[in-house]
């Protein structure tokens, strides 16, 4: 009401005064210039002073490439650390396709690597999905159902599984092995036809709602300050510093990389200057290498990013047994992967994609020969596709890579995570945050998920059962 009456009252003032002027003057070709601003006035009015176009940023401390959970986590750890005193933006160039991405085999959490760092990785994310709320300090719901994980080894990777329980328990992860009598007798259901040793984990496993967790990831990461943009990025600019000396790099020649241009959704292209950028775009990310000439230059550039996406179907299968809440996920040296569906009663299964991407892991005949070998029941029921993922797949040895570049030390990577960057998305956060703010590894050690492994050609494989 009061807004009511203050404008009744300017448009009083504005009209006494158009009138006074347009007695000693014309204005037949052009409005009063009083009734137009007063035109404007209550447009403004009535839209609640809206901005009337946005400015797109020219300038930012750290640019995160790549709208997705690792992307985002690096965001949220930038900001817990350095709060208002760092400026971020996240540059995505299809939210839609991030926020509808199918993530059933994704929301996971296994302790089941020989890979130290892998390890963990995952303690240090299951410890924060357990209790996200004490870090996000919101009422969020990741549905976190806990489960052991059972791994059925073949003869061939028996021992691997021995010597992974070993390592394992050194770490303080209860893992049980069993023979094929005791897995015989714990599920009856499961043919152990070519099956020499199996694996229980007892604690700290189980599946989330990995869609949850990218909910609260944006909704937290708004409300902490970083901008989020929908646009693309189409190349980087760098300047020549003819001072710096760099091993493997021809004196003179070096080029230091501080910005990037980026298309908006209007088709306009911006350059922003950072310090820091993040390279977080999954299976994108090796063509965003090539634009930084990663893959396509001299010495230290010649080596690419070897980052490449990987299909998969997901199954459901009607559940016609009555399988208790502690059903385990199960993986067999195939590949095949089976699990409850949360509370439903159906499961969701499939197969791990093969680095080769030749291998046609979304033949469905492929999967029913696994599927039908492992668990006879299945044959008698209900089979179907429900969803096809996809994961950023490093094809060099399978393992994440993180880090600076070793010739642009300002560009990070955090990609080729697979199937385990949705539930290690918390600690791999961390991690770039702590390279950016720390210029080191504070809380884990990751170092060897550099890129300097592929300059030397020393593959650091994490070798499992399947």
């Amino acid at each position: 009401m009061s807004n009511m009456i203050t404008m009744n009252r300017m448009k009083r003032i504005i009209v006494s005064l158009s009138q006074n002027i347009s007695k000693r003057r014309s204005y037949a070709k052009y409005p009063n210039p009083f009734t137009r601003t007063w035109g404007l006035i209550s447009e403004e009015v009535k839209s609640g002073f809206k901005e009337r176009s946005f400015t797109y940023p020219e300038h930012t401390d750290v640019v995160i490439v790549g709208g997705g959970f690792i992307g985002l986590s690096v965001a949220y750890w930038l900001k817990i650390r350095a709060g208002d005193g760092l400026s971020v933006v996240v540059l995505e160039k299809d939210p839609a396709l991030v926020n509808s991405h199918n993530t059933f085999s994704h929301g996971v959490i296994t302790q089941h690597f020989s890979l130290p760092e892998n390890i963990f990785l995952s303690q240090y994310s299951a410890d924060f999905l357990r209790n996200i709320n004490d870090h996000f300090k919101d009422n969020v719901d990741v549905k976190f159902c806990p489960h052991g994980t059972l791994l059925l080894a073949s003869e061939k990777y028996a021992d691997k599984l021995e010597h992974n329980v070993i390592l394992q328990k050194e770490h303080g992860i209860r893992n049980t092995l069993l023979t094929v009598e005791e897995i015989q007798s714990r599920y009856p259901w499961v043919n152990t036809s070519g099956i020499k040793l199996g694996c229980i984990s007892t604690e700290t496993e189980g599946v989330f709602d990995a869609q949850a967790l990218l909910r609260a990831l944006i909704k937290k990461t708004q409300e902490q300050g970083t901008m989020y943009l929908n646009a693309e990025v189409v190349g980087f600019k760098m300047d020549a510093q003819r001072d710096v000396l760099m091993e493997g790099v021809t004196p003179g020649t070096f080029e230091k990389i501080n910005r990037l241009l980026y298309k908006t959704e209007d088709n306009e292209e911006i350059a922003l200057k950072f310090a820091a950028c993040v390279i977080a775009a999954g299976s994108e990310s090796t063509n965003l290498a090539k634009l930084a000439k990663i893959g396509t230059g001299g010495g230290l550039l010649t080596v690419p990013l070897p980052i490449e996406k990987r299909e998969y179907n997901v199954y459901s299968i009607e559940n016609k047994m009555s399988f208790g809440l502690d059903f385990p996920f199960i993986m067999d040296t195939s590949g095949l992967w089976l699990r409850r569906n949360g509370l439903q009663s159906n499961l969701i299964s499939g197969q791990i994609p093969s680095l080769d991407k030749n291998l046609d892991i979304l033949n469905k005949e492929i999967f029913n020969s696994s599927l039908y070998n492992r668990f006879p029941d299945s044959q008698n029921t209900k089979v179907k596709v429900i969803a096809t993922e996809y994961t950023d797949c490093n094809t060099y040895d399978d393992t994440g890579i993180l880090g600076p570049h070793p010739y642009h030390t300002n560009l990070f990577f955090a990609t080729g995570f697979g199937r385990q960057g949705v539930h290690h998305t918390p600690a791999i956060g961390k991690a770039v945050a702590e390279l950016i703010i720390d210029c080191q590894y504070t809380t884990i050690d990751l170092t060897r998920f550099g890129f300097d492994r592929l300059l030397i050609d020393e593959p650091l494989i994490e070798s499992n059962v399947y």
